[in-house]
């Protein structure tokens, strides 16, 4: 090495994590490479620490006088120039620092004061108590020809679209074969963490937990830790993991797959960096030369529209062993209350749910919300029970007898109204707790489980609770999402959703895709084995266009609505955006910054002449106007000028000097708008 210093990257309390120039002693410089750890002196401690190499220079800014590094822990290095790419990559598109970026890929454990005496965690986790499975199962003639397809076109991103029980996991299965007789190793991500462990135990039972391992954020530093070690020794072939493990820096890699790929868990909402895991498994397959296989039933819309644009679509249209999609019935609970139940239950779905147990099958129940009640009232002068610092309604919690607020976590014991003094309240709408408690009372000869966030107080409660129900120890499954998708239990027969309606309420232009996508997906939760299955929407709104197209599972149908709506009104995919959000404890300061900035932003374009191409609407108040005290205003740019449009709104917002009571969050390619 002939460059003078080097520059490292450290975890410094108070100050997090940040890179620093140290000189590099004339005996390391044949040893020290990207990637190696090192020991450095830092101000005045007497201890060293544990830094990390990321770069190199021959030059210093005037005045600044490096220390030395005092010596190479590890010559082996922990990540490499590619990996480095691709983390700055991430940084230039999401609008971060680097130091930002690699704080969220590497585990923390690799900044302790000595990774020699680093120990091994302590309890392996229960997902690798599993056997290998000696299966001969072979592909259907369906499953082989899309595979031999997807074989021959060789591209490097394929989108394989087959609905519910068309056996898509089989298919993975072979590529991944394929790629480890390769030589190469596979990174498997999957949108929730119960999904993870479905997914990694089956894998195990057909590959052996040997080489598998899992990376999401529910395992604790030292595991993850472990893991990376195995990975840089080579030693792990398939890597499990939700968004997060797109960082981790397999081996050899030769192909990614994303399972559930329309999900929006893909995407990091907060904090920065808001990067989405499928663009970043796109440029990794970019840098390292492999393969990236996107799977879905109800793919998302921008995938769909780019798969068919480059001849990547590869489609399954039927069930495993021509198995029969499940009918689906639409209840009217508007009739139901009209007949006087007012029940979260229609009398169809309780005949059905009785019928279903007494064969020895099994129910899921879908609500998909969180807690017991959607907000609550005063009694006396009909005030909302707000949070205090955020503008949503605070949720009944029954398990805690508390109000939680869902985005800042504020909790209230026992409310008075802000308005009038009283302590009168009462619970409207329903979530997940509430539907439970329900179901205990009219199905109590049955046994009841809940799964969803809220319901998971210990480590790998998820996989005990799933093995329960695949076990049939269970007869009724209530969940949020969280069970409507990879759930592969041959016999439940019956799925029922609460209130059919609910995802497509919210006032963003995704919330017609999530809504059919959740309904269509929890629909095919049902009827996988021999008996044919039962699919019950209950709603007050059976005319809703997208439910009906939920109802007939008819993906195809549906994106051919919502892709003329997009066109129409220049989202994605035909144009890519940029939100800007304004935020600051002061609502009038915050209005005024985002409208100057907006201002500026559409000068700058108009001057370009771009102002056709960079389309800027706003500012205006978020949805949800304000968060954990912070008043906030959005500006919306539409680009449909690609990479160069990218650029250019990204060099303006650098330019730009914002007052110390402004906030300023860029969100490129956000999930929602709210």
């Amino acid at each position: 090495m002939s460059s003078k210093y080097a520059q490292v990257l450290v975890d410094i309390n108070k100050l997090g994590t940040k890179t620093f120039s140290y000189l590099i002693p004339e005996n390391l410089k044949d040893e020290i490479k990207i990637g190696c750890a090192v020991s450095i002196p830092f101000g005045r401690r007497k201890e060293p620490l544990v830094a990390y190499v990321v770069g190199f220079s021959d030059y210093l800014e005037e005045g600044i006088k490096a220390k030395e590094i005092i010596e190479i822990l590890d010559k082996t290095p922990l990540f490499s120039m590619e990996y480095l790419n691709l983390l700055e990559w991430v940084s230039n598109y999401y609008f971060c620092d680097i130091q930002t970026v690699l704080n969220t890929a590497l585990p923390q454990k690799f900044f302790e004061k000595n990774v020699k005496k680093y120990r091994k965690p302590k309890i392996k986790s229960k997902i690798y108590d599993v056997e290998k499975i000696v299966d001969d199962k072979k592909l259907t003639q369906n499953q082989e020809k899309i595979y031999n397809e997807i074989k021959r076109i060789n591209a490097q991103t394929s989108l394989l679209y087959g609905i519910t029980g068309s056996g898509k996991t089989e298919i993975y299965f072979k590529l991944i074969e394929d790629t480890i007789k390769e030589g190469k190793n596979v990174i498997f991500l999957a949108p929730e963490i119960a999904l993870v462990s479905q997914l990694t135990m089956r894998t195990m039972e057909h590959f052996g937990s040997d080489c598998v391992a899992i990376w999401h954020s529910s395992i604790t530093e030292a595991e993850k830790y472990e893991t990376w070690k195995k990975l840089r020794n080579n030693e792990i072939k398939i890597l499990f993991g939700a968004r997060s493990a797109v960082f981790a820096p397999i081996k050899d890699l030769g192909l990614i797959i994303i399972d559930e790929e329309h999900d929006s868990s893909y995407k990091q909402t907060m904090p920065n960096p808001r990067y989405n895991a499928k663009d970043v498994a796109k440029k990794l397959c970019e840098l390292y030369g492999a393969k990236l296989i996107l799977g879905s039933a109800t793919p998302s819309i921008e995938s769909y529209y780019e798969a068919i644009n480059t001849n990547s679509l590869f489609k399954l249209k039927e069930r495993y062993n021509s198995a029969k999609l499940p009918k689906v019935v639409l209840i009217d609970m508007k009739t139901e209350r009209f007949e006087r139940n007012y029940t979260l239950f229609s009398r169809t779905l309780q005949k059905n749910v009785k019928e279903t147990i007494e064969k020895g099958h099994q129910v899921i129940f879908l609500i998909n919300r969180r807690g017991f009640a959607s907000y609550t009232q005063c009694m006396e002068c009909g005030e909302v029970l707000e949070c205090k610092k955020c503008a949503i309604p605070l949720i009944y919690h029954s398990q805690t007898n508390s109000y939680k607020c869902h985005y800042c976590n504020f909790e209230l014991k026992e409310p008075k109204c802000e308005k009038c003094g009283s302590d009168i309240f009462e619970h409207f709408g329903m979530g997940s707790q509430k539907v439970e408690l329900v179901a205990k009372e009219i199905f109590k000869d049955y046994r009841i489980e809940r799964l969803d966030s809220d319901s998971l107080s210990k480590k790998n409660e998820h996989i005990e609770i799933l093995k329960r129900f695949q076990n049939g120890e269970i007869d009724i499954l209530i969940g949020t999402q969280m069970i409507a998708k990879g759930l592969d239990n041959k016999n439940v027969t019956l799925v029922g959703v609460i209130n059919a309606d609910l995802s497509f309420n919210l006032p963003d232009y995704r919330s017609s895709e999530r809504g059919f996508s959740i309904l269509t997906q929890v629909a095919g939760r049902s009827g996988r084995g021999d008996d044919e299955g039962k699919v019950i929407f209950q709603t007050y709104n059976s005319n809703n266009i997208y439910l009906q197209n939920a109802k007939e599972q008819n993906y195809e149908d549906f994106y051919e609505n919502e892709i003329e709506l997009r066109q129409m009104l220049d989202y994605p995919p035909f144009s890519k955006m940029i939100r800007i959000i304004l935020s600051s404890k002061n609502e009038y300061r915050a209005e005024k910054s985002a409208l100057e900035i907006e201002l500026a932003l559409s000068d700058y374009i108009k001057k370009l002449s771009l102002d056709e191409t960079l389309l800027v609407l706003g500012p205006s108040p978020c949805v949800i106007n304000k968060i954990k005290d912070e008043y906030r205003f959005n500006i919306i740019v539409k680009n449909k000028l690609s990479l160069n449009g990218h650029r250019t709104i990204l060099r303006f917002l650098k330019s730009i000097k914002l007052p110390s009571d402004i906030k300023m969050v860029v969100d490129i390619d956000p999930s929602d708008i709210l």
